[in-house]
């Protein structure tokens, strides 16, 4: 396992890790920090310092994925209280979002702008759930391990992802089910 080869000094299990995820991680904070690529440049760099300096704290038996998703997850929650910058959700549909257009207007890469664009007005919380498990495609435990927990909050919070942006994209499923008959 690589990490047993860091925790042995091994550079090279380092760098093998730092190739498998780096682009991962700096897409998470970037997301994550509203997009500002140079925070999320440096916050990237950051996680790998502290996985080099807390190897020896990670156990072998567990999944290297969480572990460093959790680094990343702590790295910028920390950021968020220190600058008070948490922003909470807020919970009503604007109704300016969509605008009545015929549905052959959109497309499959409109749909994926428009998701990013509302994935990103989301809080950090449920941004942080939607991105470990759509993006990362971690397992419900595993976000509950990344995120200190219980299991149960992480469905409820899929299920509230869930329905926001369902109705945000509602727009799009005439779209969707047009095309697939």
């Amino acid at each position: 396992m690589l990490m047993s080869s860091l925790q042995k000094g091994d550079e090279l299990a380092f760098n093998i890790l730092y190739e498998r995820y780096s682009d991962r991680i700096l897409y998470y904070m970037f997301k994550m920090l509203r997009q500002d690529e140079g925070k999320a440049q440096d916050f990237t760099q950051d996680v790998f310092l502290k996985v080099v300096e807390y190897s020896d704290k990670f156990d072998t038996n567990k999944s290297f994925k969480t572990w460093i998703f959790t680094i990343a997850a702590n790295h910028c929650k920390n950021h968020f209280r220190s600058n008070k910058q948490m922003v909470e959700m807020n919970s009503s549909v604007s109704s300016h979002l969509f605008q009545d257009t015929k549905e052959d207007e959109y497309d499959k890469n409109e749909f994926r702008k428009r998701l990013n664009t509302e994935v990103d007005k989301l809080s950090y919380t449920y941004k942080e759930t939607f991105l470990l498990r759509y993006k990362e495609d971690l397992k419900l435990k595993e976000i509950a391990e990344v995120m200190d927990c219980p299991l149960g909050t992480i469905k409820s919070r899929l299920n509230h992802i869930n329905g926001v942006l369902s109705e945000k994209l509602r727009a799009y499923e005439t779209l969707f089910n047009d095309k697939t008959k």
